[in-house]
């Protein structure tokens, strides 16, 4: 079973300074054991303060040599989280990528349930949270990509999950995800963001996520207060698209018929 699956996905993390030795460092050790065949490329998203990064980015490299990674993308400054996971599926060598929270657990039972399921669905989150979940290229061809004008954090799952539902003509999104798997073997930790590396550009919003993103998403998706046609029902909200906020083509979805790892990516290979 492992030697048919290990083919089938890859594994992505995005990581930031403040979340690289408590969190990030554990949990790739822990995929390493978990997943040890499986292909996996990490994001080392960027900070405001270039000095510290600088030094950052040298420490983590130097760690990430250690271990088996297809791809390191590494980034100076902060990078939206949408465009971070872009990038994860645009380094994977495999159809589907499974994308992963690094304030996150992984035991061997997870890797038994994962792989009994990544095959129903193209996509879909893991226990009803977008913390853990995996997407395929060719869900990415006909919905698009994440939306990359969400600068900060937040609100990239629910955009995606109310596009999904348009294009699959569905009126109720009720937990921001159109399929989902249950595994065991995860525990989700949910460390919050106490100094975000988007921390000076952007304002916080519920102690978690950039003002600005909520913003954007209220803009692109207006409330309506009753069902309308080309409305979706979300998180107890009717909401419809604001045309003039369609989601742009950031990669031509050319790219996605095989890895990309360099030019347009700063990628390094170990």
């Amino acid at each position: 079973m492992n030697n048919f699956f290990q083919n089938k996905y890859s594994i992505g993390v995005v990581t930031y300074i403040k979340r690289f030795d408590t969190y990030f460092v554990p949990l790739v050790k822990q995929l390493e054991k978990v997943f040890p065949k499986v292909e996996k490329n990490y994001i080392l998203n960027g900070y405001y303060d270039e000095g510290l990064q600088k030094e950052y980015l040298q420490k983590a490299t130097e760690f990430l040599k250690t271990i088996k990674a297809n791809a390191v993308v590494t980034h100076l400054s902060h990078q939206p989280l949408a465009r971070c996971w872009n990038q994860l599926i645009l380094v994977s060598k495999a159809e589907k990528v499974l994308i992963l929270n690094d304030d996150l657990e992984i035991y061997w039972p997870f890797k038994w349930f994962f792989n009994a399921q990544v095959g129903l669905f193209d996509s879909a989150t893991v226990n009803r949270s977008w913390s853990h979940f995996f997407i395929s290229k060719s869900t990415v061809k006909k919905i698009g990509w994440f939306d990359e004008r969400l600068a900060g954090n937040g609100m990239e799952d629910g955009d995606y999950a109310m596009r999904m539902a348009l294009y699959y003509k569905q009126t109720e999104m009720p937990h921001s995800h159109l399929h989902n798997i249950y595994c065991l073997g995860v525990k989700n930790i949910i460390a919050g963001n106490p100094d975000p590396g988007w921390k000076g550009n952007f304002k916080l919003a519920n102690n978690r996520f950039a003002k600005e993103n909520e913003d954007f998403f209220n803009k692109k998706w207006q409330p309506q207060k009753s069902a309308l046609p080309g409305s979706v029902h979300f998180m107890q909200v009717y909401c419809k698209l604001n045309q003039e906020f369609g989601t742009p083509v950031y990669y031509p979805f050319s790219e996605l018929n095989t890895a990309q790892d360099s030019g347009k990516i700063s990628t390094f290979k170990f």
